[in-house]
């Protein structure tokens, strides 16, 4: 009878948990944007252009999120700038402006990416990750679990434990243990402080210490962050501290529960904070190695796509192999074979981005431009010109596609956002240009 209970309550939890309540708002603009076919001729820019009269300061990184919205890390202004795809403020985000820390000092956000579940992650450049759930905020948070009764699934004994205990948190992730019940009770100061940007990850913690054996998780700087775009518990960055160990590498960040939050509407959902999952890859010179990453994305398939100064290959992509017990990441992209590797299309790569066909977008703030490959690697186009190919940005550091194929690249050297479309939109595969 016991067990049944505690079965019906899994359940419960899993059907009514936050990944299975995003929904794509009915006003947001979007349709399949197809491949770019032989027919295309140039990329123009959409006026009008997004500046300081957009509320725009020092734009450091842009992304799309599934519902189409646009978010902007702001470092000048300390703040995640949302943007409807015409160019209008929405409401309900103001917890993203003038951001602060638990210390009440301002962060200045350098990248920020949005998952399914709605949560909007940000960094700043040290060994943190923050992190704002739109969803909680439109809905609300009603009550948070402040202890309940663990129940072991082979024996059947049964133990207590109370929030924010170590015996708490790991028998909320440890599945050999199942919630018997638990109490909800309303605490406003917690319930604030989740419903406000807050700490998600910490590389200073003492667990994410301890788990990174090797290198220094107190010491990392964040360049990069990427969130899958289904229902992954992971998100991904970029760690550029260097040091004695090159600690150049990727990392896999993992979500772990931290409390059961009962939502205004009644939904039960798990909080999560983040813990050190692993280092993806790690220092090298060649294929598939990391050296100095200036930024990260992900692909539908999971492959991850970055982009470094150190040498000796500018831009590379990285793809899992899930057939052992843990994922080993293989180079996608060879030198010699594909176009994205060689490095003469770069001067300083400093960001890519990709679209729903996996096309890559590549902006260089140096050659102050954004170089477009296909799937396979093979040079397309370029964008970031006007009329007789004059160079129309200042400072180009960040790229982001949205579903309609529409680019969307911050200028830092002049405050804006420029966004550009491909002049004709065939239904068919990129065709390498000459």
């Amino acid at each position: 009878m016991i067990r049944g209970y505690y079965i019906q309550l899994i359940l419960f939890l899993f059907l009514f948990s936050c990944t299975e309540r995003f929904t794509i708002p009915s006003d947001i603009g979007s349709q399949d944007s197809g491949e770019f076919g032989a027919g295309d001729t140039v990329f123009l820019e959409i006026k009008p252009l997004w500046n300081s009269s957009y509320g725009f300061n020092q734009p450091e990184e842009i992304s799309v999120a599934q519902d189409g919205r646009i978010f902007v890390a702001d470092k000048g202004n300390n703040s995640i700038i949302v943007l409807d795809q015409d160019g209008d403020r929405p409401v309900g985000f103001e917890s993203l402006i003038s951001l602060k820390d638990e210390e009440a000092n301002f962060i200045s956000p350098i990248d920020v990416d949005i998952d399914k579940k709605m949560n909007v992650f940000f960094i700043d450049g040290s060994q943190k990750i923050f992190n704002w759930n739109q969803y909680w905020n439109e809905v609300g948070i009603n009550k948070i679990s402040l202890s309940a009764t663990f129940v072991h699934a082979e024996t059947g004994v049964d133990t207590t434990a109370n929030y924010g205990t170590d015996i708490w948190f790991s028998l909320l992730n440890d599945m050999d243990w199942g919630i018997l019940e638990h109490e909800m009770a309303t605490d406003q100061v917690l319930i604030d402080s989740l419903m406000q940007p807050h700490l998600f990850y910490d590389g200073r913690d003492e667990m994410n210490v301890y788990l990174d054996t090797y290198y220094q998780s107190d010491s990392s700087q964040f360049t990069g962050l990427t969130a899958p775009a289904d229902d992954e518990n992971m998100i991904f960055v970029t760690d550029n501290y260097g040091g004695q160990n090159n600690q150049y590498r990727i990392i896999q960040v993992d979500f772990k529960r931290s409390l059961i939050l009962e939502l205004k509407s009644g939904d039960l959902v798990w909080a999560y904070t983040g813990q050190f999952g692993g280092t993806v890859k790690g220092f090298g010179t060649g294929a598939g190695t990391v050296n100095q990453p200036l930024s990260i994305d992900v692909d539908y398939q999971g492959n991850l796509y970055y982009t470094q100064v150190g040498n000796y290959f500018p831009v590379h992509m990285i793809y899992p192999n899930l057939s052992g017990d843990f994922a080993v990441y293989t180079s996608g992209f060879q030198p010699e074979a594909d176009d994205i590797m060689d490095p003469l299309w770069f001067t300083n790569a400093l960001d890519i981005a990709l679209d729903n066909n996996r096309n890559m977008y590549v902006v260089d703030d140096s050659n102050r431009d954004i170089t477009v490959f296909n799937s396979y690697g093979d040079y397309f186009k370029k964008a970031g010109y006007g009329q007789d190919s004059l160079q129309l940005m200042v400072e180009p550091c960040a790229v982001a596609v949205d579903q309609r194929g529409i680019l969307y690249v911050c200028d830092r050297g002049n405050g804006s956002i420029y966004r550009y479309q491909l002049s004709n939109n065939l239904d068919e595969d990129i065709k390498p240009e000459d």
